[in-house]
């Protein structure tokens, strides 16, 4: 009785055996270009206020003002420590997101504010800083946030997107920073 392989003819054979080759060696090149690829990254963004520094910093240095600001107010997360400064805490356990926790490790009002993002036990370590500058009659804030994602493949591709990604992020939050500290002092903050 014949096998497979000689009811198959031998031409198909190769053409499946030289897909199946070319698919290999594909997946082989993404693995060695994402480790290749720098998986430090830094981001930086800036924005002007028109509200003094004095306005604009209580709202960085509080972590559940955030939620008004930036995508934190989407993921469920529990404030600990201090209300507000070095300590101030959110941890979270999130399955698009996944276990972590953000925290301020410095704040200097009304001028800068340092903060730490781990996840998944520090297994991904962002780094966070806030500069705010008197300028004109308002405030320049400046936000940059940096990692070292190490050499996973995947996440050196990741590294490689960050700039436009978290710049995107930054951008939208710091509109919305903006707008907060822009309003009457008659709405509530």
């Amino acid at each position: 009785m014949p096998s497979l392989l000689d009811r198959v003819p031998r031409r198909v054979a190769r053409r499946g055996f030289l897909a199946a080759g070319a698919l290999a060696a594909l997946m082989a090149l993404f693995v060695l270009a994402g480790i290749l690829m720098p998986g430090r990254f830094e981001v930086c963004r800036a924005a002007r206020i028109d509200a003094p520094p004095e306005l604009v910093f209580p709202l960085l240095n509080d972590l559940s003002a955030w939620d008004r600001w930036t995508p934190w107010g989407e993921i469920d997360s529990r404030m600990e420590g201090p209300a507000t400064g070095p300590g101030a805490r959110r941890t979270w356990d999130d399955p698009r997101m996944g276990a972590g926790s953000l925290e301020i490790v410095a704040s200097s009002p009304p001028a800068s504010l340092r903060y730490l993002v781990e996840v998944e036990g520090g297994a991904i370590r962002f780094e966070g800083s806030f500069e705010v500058a008197p300028e004109a009659g308002g405030s320049r804030v400046t936000w940059t946030e940096s990692a070292d994602l190490g050499w996973n493949p995947l996440l050196g591709w990741t590294a490689g997107n960050m700039e436009e990604s978290q710049g995107e992020q930054l951008e939208k939050s710091l509109e919305r920073l903006r707008e907060l500290a822009e309003r009457p002092p008659s709405e509530a903050r």
